[in-house]
Parts: C-alpha cells; sequence; structure tokens
C-alpha cells in the first residue's frame, strides 16, 4: 500500500509539474545550493535550530493554512530562485522527503500558487508552525505521536 502510494504520489507530481518542465535533477541541485546549507543533506535539519524535513513537512499539506505556510516561511518566500525553480524544489522535497506524511489528495505546488503566496512571508514562523500542526494533529493521530514524542519537524 505505501508503496503505491508513493507511485500515484509520484505520477502526480510528474503529470502536474511536466509540461511545466519540472526537473528532479535541477530540485536537488537547488536543494544543495539553497537548503542544504542550513537543513543538511537528506533534510535531516539541526536538533534545536533548524528543522527537519524529512519526514514531515509533508505534514502541512494536510490544511490549506499548513500548504501556505510551506511557501511563506522566509527561507522559502524569500529564495532567490524564481516561482518555477523554487516550486519544482518544494515538490521534490516532498516527494524525495515527506511522501508517507503527505495527505491523499496531494496536488504539486504550481509557479502562480508559489508566486503568489510568497509574496506576503510569515512574520512569526515558529508561532505559526506550532498554531498550525496543533490544528492538523487533532485530526491525524501519526502527527499527535510525533508531536509527543519531541518531533517539532520544520
Amino acid at each position: 500500500m505505501a508503496l503505491m502510494r508513493r507511485v500515484f504520489v509520484f505520477g502526480v507530481l510528474l503529470g502536474a509539474t511536466g509540461a511545466a518542465g519540472a526537473d528532479d535533477r535541477r530540485a536537488e541541485i537547488n536543494y544543495m545550493l539553497h537548503c542544504q546549507g542550513c537543513h543538511l543533506p537528506g533534510a535531516a535539519g539541526v536538533e534545536g535550530r533548524v528543522p527537519a524535513m524529512k519526514d514531515f513537512v509533508g505534514w502541512f499539506l494536510h490544511s490549506e493554512e499548513g500548504r501556505e505556510f510551506v511557501i511563506r516561511v522566509p527561507g522559502v518566500s524569500q529564495s532567490a530562485l524564481d516561482d518555477v525553480q523554487l516550486a519544482e524544489l518544494v515538490n521534490w522535497i516532498l516527494i524525495t522527503d515527506s511522501s508517507q506524511q503527505l495527505p491523499d489528495d496531494f496536488r504539486p505546488f504550481s509557479a502562480a500558487e508559489v508566486g503568489r503566496l510568497r509574496g506576503t512571508p510569515e512574520p512569526d514562523p515558529q508561532k505559526t508552525r506550532k498554531r498550525i500542526l496543533g490544528r492538523i494533529a487533532a485530526s491525524a493521530p501519526a502527527l499527535a505521536r510525533a508531536l509527543d514524542d519531541g518531533d517539532t519537524g520544520p
């Protein structure tokens, strides 16, 4: 079941971004150049300082507010990448590092959506993150368990 879900999500990602020229290798290189310095290889983060994205960031897409937060967080919204490359990068991170946490109705970010959302950077990401995760955890037992275990994610 998990493998089928991954194949489906990957297919959705390819179909939704293929027309826009999604390039996994370019996304991976952009991760190395623009994200890896803080989030580390494999999206591991630094405990207590830089949130891990691995096996976590997909939870945010369980609400519209969380979906918007992923793009509005300052490191994303203020990236030097253009909207197409940023959408490509965020979609790549979600599929590569957090596919099991994505909602069943996952839809990849489009360049237009990224462009709209990044114009309003999140002023207080830590407070907003906590509020969003609390709301999502109320209906997602696996996230609630992860938070109880001290995993605060991105």
